[in-house]
């Protein structure tokens, strides 16, 4: 089940771990014909702050990603249609970014210390502007010879458990979900095939959000048709998107391949204007 229509919410940028700027981003969208998206980046803003109204014919929500733990599990919440120039919401991610460069720090460190000579100035220089992640840590360990890829950096160093792997501190889900409603935005539980439990997927509508990403790349059809199903049974909207983050390695850009029809982006938008 893979809608070719107009809307992709899901989308990253290299204001946090995307490959592509925002101006890329929105190039990309137009050449796929698609007439809504959402920049979601990870704890942060700032593509969204640089944005002019020189494209046509192009939609943008604002949006945002947060990562959060519940149960052992990573659980990722996506907020739609947020006011970027509120209060509480700056600070948190001012805090979220110090928390990221602290982590990021540890890793380099424990890298080194496994006999991986990088730097975190050449992590740094590889986030630019943005918030730094570990697909940064592992551009790095790629640029300097230590792995072939940015899948392996993570497969043999930064994955959960992995030799330098370092957890960060998170929001907690109701954390997050607070702050989004806060900002004046749509709280919604994104990709929730990668949850690995759907009791749980269950527990987090109950904790308040308001939408179900249903379509993601990660998702198969007996996936996204369990969700649609859930959201509609749970009463909360149904959303969806790519997730792309530019093209990676060898991997082709997903972007517009996970698109969502209008009817479910217009579910959202009456969210939005209530909020």
């Amino acid at each position: 089940m893979i809608f070719r229509v107009p809307a992709d919410l899901h989308l990253h940028t290299t204001a946090s771990d995307g490959t592509w700027s925002l101006p890329e981003v929105i190039n990309m969208a137009e050449a796929c014909g698609l007439t809504t998206i959402s920049i979601t980046d990870h704890d942060t803003v700032d593509a969204l702050t640089t944005l002019s109204t020189s494209h046509t014919g192009l939609e943008i929500i604002a949006g945002i990603e947060f990562g959060t733990e519940y149960s052992s599990h990573e659980v990722h919440i996506l907020g739609y249609g947020i006011d970027i120039s509120n209060r509480a919401l700056l600070k948190t991610l001012e805090t979220l970014k110090a928390e990221r460069e602290s982590r990021a720090r540890a890793m380099v460190e424990r890298l080194n210390e496994l006999g991986c000579s990088i730097t975190f100035s050449r992590v740094k220089e590889l986030a630019g502007p943005g918030t730094i992640g570990r697909v940064h840590i592992a551009q790095a360990l790629m640029g300097a010879g230590y792995t072939q890829s940015v899948r392996e950096g993570f497969s043999r160093y930064l994955e959960i458990n992995g030799p330098a792997y370092v957890p960060r501190k998170k929001l907690t889900i109701r954390n997050a979900i607070e702050l989004i409603k806060g900002a004046g935005g749509v709280p919604v539980l994104a990709h929730p095939g990668l949850v690995g439990d759907d009791q749980l997927v269950k527990d987090v509508i109950n904790m308040g959000v308001l939408g179900l990403e249903v379509i993601h790349s990660s998702h198969d059809r007996w996936q996204t048709g369990k969700y649609y199903r859930m959201a509609r049974q749970m009463q909360v909207v149904p959303t969806g998107g790519s997730d792309c983050h530019g093209p990676q390695g060898k991997d082709k850009a997903l972007i517009g391949k996970y698109a969502i029809p209008d009817t479910w982006v217009r579910e959202l938008k009456d969210l939005m204007a209530v909020s």
